[in-house]
């Protein structure tokens, strides 16, 4: 009987541990499906088409259309190349756009910045087909489990909710800040990029009597055939090497001639213009490139213009004077 009994508590031990597996199972499973695993289906490839419709709804929505290499930004009657190199960074941000946990549901809208008036939508297309409409909400800033708060520690989240689905979804990243309603966060900011070790020949030519050639002969730069700091020209060198600018000029104030020109020129890299205007009484200043003829940088802010415009006075070598020798 002892025998008959203890084998009974084990059947009896072994069905109730089964059970209990069970439900951790199901429960397990069931929490893993309470939400999508995936918000969007999204072929980088075949996306043509993402629309903004911006917080304002004074404001036009914004369009940009393209593949590959080419696409362009249209607001209204209005267009703009945009940044090749943006586009792609967009594309493959939505496809790493993988939800970790659920936030809230509507009734959270508002506390997360998804309300309709709140939020930025977004609706991507691939040819006919919608693979995406959603909006971006706020962004979340923490510090990582150790407690430190730099850039390898913080954790950076985004609040999106998606069409059709009143839950707000978290996510990694930066989605919440990529997308933005003005023209100018998507198209091509540059203005100058070079190997600065290629660079030669400077030529300024300003009004009146200012011009001037920054040279480099022999490794030694000269300004005017005359010796130009060394530290000072490859310091302005850097500043220009690799120069990018999101202050746009309206279309209305764009100029049509300029009183300022840069030509940078070197052993293996094409010539390089940029022109510029100062209307010190309207306070405005303008900058072009021939990197970017799409754009047209300025407005009142001088800093960009006399960043890359400078006088001969900033290269000139200033002799050193003669120390007094010491008395014995």
């Amino acid at each position: 009987m002892k025998n008959i009994k203890n084998s009974t508590l084990l059947i009896i031990f072994g069905i109730l541990a089964l059970i209990v597996l069970l439900f951790f199972f199901y429960d397990h499973k069931k929490g893993e499906r309470s939400f999508r695993s995936d918000l969007f289906t999204i072929d980088s490839a075949r996306v043509s088409k993402l629309t903004i419709y911006p917080k304002d709804r004074n404001k036009q929505i914004l369009i940009l259309s393209g593949s590959g290499k080419e696409w362009k930004i249209t607001r209204g009657n209005k267009s703009w190349p945009a940044d090749t190199g943006m586009l792609r960074h967009i594309i493959t941000s939505l496809l790493n756009a993988k939800p970790e946990r659920v936030a809230g549901d509507k009734s959270s809208w508002k506390e997360f910045q998804l309300t309709d008036s709140a939020s930025v939508r977004v609706v991507v297309e691939q040819g006919k087909d919608i693979v995406a409409d959603f909006r971006v909400g706020k962004i979340s800033f923490s510090q990582d489990s150790r407690g430190n708060f730099g850039r390898q520690g913080v954790s950076v989240k985004s609040h999106i909710r998606v069409a059709g689905d009143d839950k707000v979804y978290v996510v990694d990243g930066f989605l919440s800040m990529i997308f933005r309603d003005e023209a100018s966060a998507y198209r091509n900011k540059l203005i100058s990029r070079f190997d600065r070790n290629q660079v030669n020949r400077l030529t300024f030519n300003y009004p009146g009597d200012s011009s001037f050639v920054l040279q480099k002969q022999d490794n030694l730069w000269t300004v005017n055939g005359k010796p130009a700091d060394s530290a000072r020209s490859m310091s302005y060198l850097n500043s220009l090497a690799n120069l990018f600018n999101s202050e746009f000029a309206e279309d209305g104030e764009i100029p049509v001639t300029y009183s300022h020109n840069l030509k940078i020129e070197g052993t293996t890299i094409p010539s390089i213009e940029i022109q510029g205007l100062a209307d010190e009484g309207a306070k405005r200043f303008f900058v072009k490139s021939n990197m970017n003829t799409s754009a047209v940088f300025g407005g009142a802010n001088p800093a960009l213009f006399r960043q890359v415009f400078l006088g001969k006075g900033k290269f000139e070598k200033v002799p050193q004077k003669n120390k007094p020798g010491k008395k014995k």
